[in-house]
């Protein structure tokens, strides 16, 4: 697999790429979307929650715009004017 990747990688021009950068990748992607840790590190495969916590820092995005909806009102129903 590991050679049958690094060709495919240097044919796409990509020679530096290593197949655990898609895993990290993958972890990244998800933190960014909103997968919880958990979650990222059953994909994974970590035994250890030590082990995705390393991907926690990539979430920061995430807590900050969840921190700003404090006290935020949501409409769940349009205003009418009055007749």
């Amino acid at each position: 697999m590991s050679k049958a990747f690094k060709a495919g990688a240097r044919a796409a021009g990509y020679g530096h790429a290593r197949l655990h950068d898609l895993r990290h990748s993958t972890a990244s992607e998800m933190i960014n979307a909103g997968v919880d840790l958990y979650t990222v590190g059953g994909v994974l495969g970590h035994k250890s929650a030590i082990s995705t916590k390393r991907y926690s820092h990539l979430a920061t995005q995430t807590l900050q715009s969840a921190v700003a909806l404090v006290g935020k009102k949501t409409r769940t129903t349009p205003k009418r004017k009055a007749p």
